[in-house]
């Protein structure tokens, strides 16, 4: 395994590729065919079956084998706590960076809860220097209210202005409707996006886990579906009242989804991410009082994880995000009620989704792929994430086939705190192509090139 960083912010320069034999996935049409592909200079320059050999100058172009591999898109996970700036001993930017690329992304919106939060344009130019320097896709996200307080609207125009992709107080729901009211109005007006954390305080307050069988068996504190749920169904009345663009991330309930079809049927202008924590597991992972299973919202029944699958096949569901949510042992590894909310999740965003998904689900490998590659890019606005000419190549080339059980010696994460330890999960990512550049190789998997 090799992940290929920076260096004094150049970047070691990978960027003329010669793919072969590989099979395509276009997630838009969702379909998948057989070709070659050419990448000069970063650039897409030739999209062709069987291009000869000859035609390719081996002097200059790196040639990757994919036979039995599938091409897709950059990954784009669009709920990610990289900690940078204040928390870096859980995360930073560079290791989070590293995270990513591993795990087959290679673009990431970043959350504003940090210390300090991002509510300036300074500290929103900040994470764009630093996708600059680490030539890697951060779209950063500003805090929709002065240090996440929930009291005084932050400045749009401003902070779009520096760069900030969307707004969300994320890790914190709004809990007072009329300002909710007036932030939808100001971000219609400024056409911004709005990512909402949805939760009302007076059902979720002491709460450490989904209220169910699981936690009065357990003696722990419940987390009601209703604090959820009120909070979807208010905001999404004031979206369609105001005709503000929203999204509702990490929906983890059955009437979650069925609030947010129905509001689609009527027009509104919403969209939704789930993680792949709450569509893998149900509330029995609690049962061990492993630590890592502790995340917000919970994770919640059977029931309601049946309802995000179908949410999933109906098209309800928009995207899959990993909410990676790095935390140091020390935060983990004490008493279920102390210890803090959140899974990493980077590196295994596309293994558990196969695992679930594909392999047991029966989901089109193509239907999977646009849920964590071209849909979020669409949601955030960041460009067309396809494989064609003339593209910059963003690019995960991937095996589906593969198995192999999860351990915490494979993380790259500064944080270890994975709800899939020690479970067997399928897919696995070969390489890495970021803005035209190969930056990371599975050793242990790809075809032998020599790219040293």
């Amino acid at each position: 395994m090799k992940i290929m960083n920076t260096i004094n912010g150049k970047k070691e320069k990978q960027n003329n590729l010669f793919i072969i034999n590989g099979s395509i996935i276009d997630a838009k049409a969702r379909n998948i065919y057989k070709s070659d592909i050419i990448i000069e200079r970063g650039l897409i320059k030739r999209i062709e079956k069987d291009i000869k050999a000859d035609e390719v100058d081996k002097n200059i172009y790196k040639v990757i084998d994919a036979g039995n591999l599938i091409i897709c898109p950059g990954f784009f996970d669009m709920h990610v706590h990289l900690r940078d700036p204040g928390f870096e001993d859980e995360e930073d930017i560079k290791s989070g960076i590293n995270s990513a690329i591993r795990g087959g992304i290679t673009s990431l919106a970043c959350m504003p809860n940090t210390n300090p939060v991002i509510d300036m344009p300074f500290l929103v130019r900040y994470l764009k220097m630093n996708s600059y320097l680490n030539d890697y896709n951060i779209f950063p996200v500003a805090a929709i209210t002065r240090n996440l307080e929930g009291e005084n609207i932050t400045e749009f125009g401003l902070l779009k202005e520096a760069g900030a992709a969307a707004f969300s107080d994320d890790g914190r729901g709004i809990q007072n409707s009329k300002l909710m009211y007036e932030i939808m109005k100001y971000a219609a007006q400024m056409d911004v996006l709005l990512i909402l954390h949805e939760e009302d305080y007076t059902f979720s307050e002491n709460g450490v886990v989904h209220e169910g069988y699981f936690s009065a068996a357990k003696g722990l504190e419940g987390i009601s579906n209703l604090s959820e749920d009120i909070m979807i169904a208010r905001d999404l009345i004031l979206a369609k009242k105001t005709g503000a663009r929203i999204h509702l991330t990490h929906l983890s309930s059955a009437a979650a989804i069925d609030y947010v079809r129905m509001a689609k049927n009527d027009n509104v202008n919403v969209t939704c991410d789930v993680t792949p924590e709450h569509f893998f597991f149900n509330d029995e992972c609690i049962k061990d009082f492993n630590t890592n299973f502790k995340v917000k919202p919970p994770i919640r029944s059977e029931n309601d994880r049946r309802s995000i699958i179908e949410g999933i096949k109906d098209g309800t569901v928009d995207a899959i995000a990993s909410d990676h949510a790095p935390h140091i042992e020390a935060e983990k590894n004490i008493s279920f009620n102390e210890a803090a909310f959140g899974s990493i999740g980077l590196e295994t965003l596309f293994k558990a989704s196969i695992s679930k998904l594909h392999i047991e689900e029966k989901i089109s490998l193509e239907r999977i792929i646009e849920l964590i590659s071209s849909a979020p890019s669409k949601i955030m606005n960041a460009g067309e994430n396809t494989v064609k000419t003339g593209q910059i190549a963003n690019i995960s080339i991937v095996d589906v086939n593969s198995i192999e059980k999860y351990t915490k010696e494979m993380i790259i994460s500064k944080s270890r705190n994975s709800a899939f330890i020690n479970i067997n999960l399928c897919g696995e990512v070969i390489y890495t192509i970021v803005n035209g550049c190969l930056r990371f190789i599975n050793k242990n998997k790809s075809q032998g090139e020599d790219f040293s």
